[in-house]
């Protein structure tokens, strides 16, 4: 899933846990921006679980959306 939001990239997927008797689902994401020149990357780390891979994937996509909103505080 990736989204375009306030000039910054954000690209939301999730990885299902291995314990199979759980089968729970953690979000990944990666948000790029630019500033001049420079190309700059985070991939801040959530540790939040969630039944499905799409609730994963949105709770990635919300917490980059707040991080940007909230100026782009250190992780």
């Amino acid at each position: 899933m990736e989204e375009i939001y306030k000039g910054h990239k954000i690209t939301a997927s999730a990885w299902q846990l291995t314990d199979m008797l759980t089968q729970k689902w953690q979000p990944k994401v990666t948000i790029m921006w630019s500033e001049g020149v420079r190309k700059l990357f985070k991939y801040p780390p959530i540790t939040k679980y969630f039944s499905t891979q799409v609730e994963a994937e949105r709770e990635a996509l919300a917490f980059a959306k707040k991080w940007i909103d909230d100026g782009k505080p250190d992780l």
